[in-house]
């Protein structure tokens, strides 16, 4: 593993932890009560997805049109998150690994939720740890902010006077969207892999 990487999952744990509970309950507001583990139920009167045009890892233009028939699993984070972010996208990559060839009709996608810190060139050296099907994408901050807007998630910045960084408040979700963006599933830090692949195997 990278050595970059490898300080920046160990740097500020504790903070981290205790903001991405926080930002857990944030995220549950934002979804309106919204009971967040839905297994082979529809999620009727859930709106979130919206028009993008944002760049991925390798510096490429990506929009909400470029994976037509695609099923997505997107999850919100960032590259700086030392324990929360990179035990979803390892659940991620477990799941796409176990689903087989079912996985091929699935685009996963990493969103971040902190652009200032997360370049193409960052995103790029941080997923190489995960499954390389994730496209991991980035933008300004006014089109990142319209993207936790539309897809309902909270973020924000938190810094201590003792730290020389900062880290991020966020829900922290894993969404299953159809090929027409409409919201079939949401997954919680406590839904394993094996939950999510029997979920997604009835879905898809």
């Amino acid at each position: 593993m990278n050595e970059q990487i490898k300080k920046r999952l160990k740097r500020s744990a504790i903070l981290c932890t205790i903001a991405l509970v926080i930002g857990i309950g944030a995220g549950f507001l934002e979804l309106n009560g919204q009971n967040a583990r839905v297994i082979n139920k529809p999620m009727a009167g859930v709106k979130i997805g919206g028009p993008y045009e944002l760049t991925d890892q390798n510096g490429k233009t990506v929009t909400d049109q470029d994976f037509p028939g695609q099923y997505k699993l997107i999850y919100f984070g960032f590259t700086f998150c030392p324990a929360i972010c990179p035990a979803e996208l390892g659940k991620m990559t477990k799941a796409l690994r176990a689903l087989g060839p079912d996985a091929d009709k699935i685009k996963p996608l990493f969103m971040t939720i902190d652009p200032e810190r997360d370049t193409p060139a960052v995103l790029k050296n941080y997923l190489t740890m995960f499954d390389p099907r994730i496209t991991g994408l980035t933008g300004p901050k006014d089109k990142m902010d319209t993207m936790l807007k539309d897809y309902k998630i909270f973020a924000a910045k938190r810094q201590q006077p003792e730290m020389d960084d900062y880290t991020m408040d966020h829900s922290s979700f894993i969404y299953l969207l159809d090929p027409q963006g409409n919201l079939l599933s949401i997954y919680r830090t406590e839904d394993n892999a094996d939950l999510m692949v029997e979920d997604i195997g009835d879905k898809i």
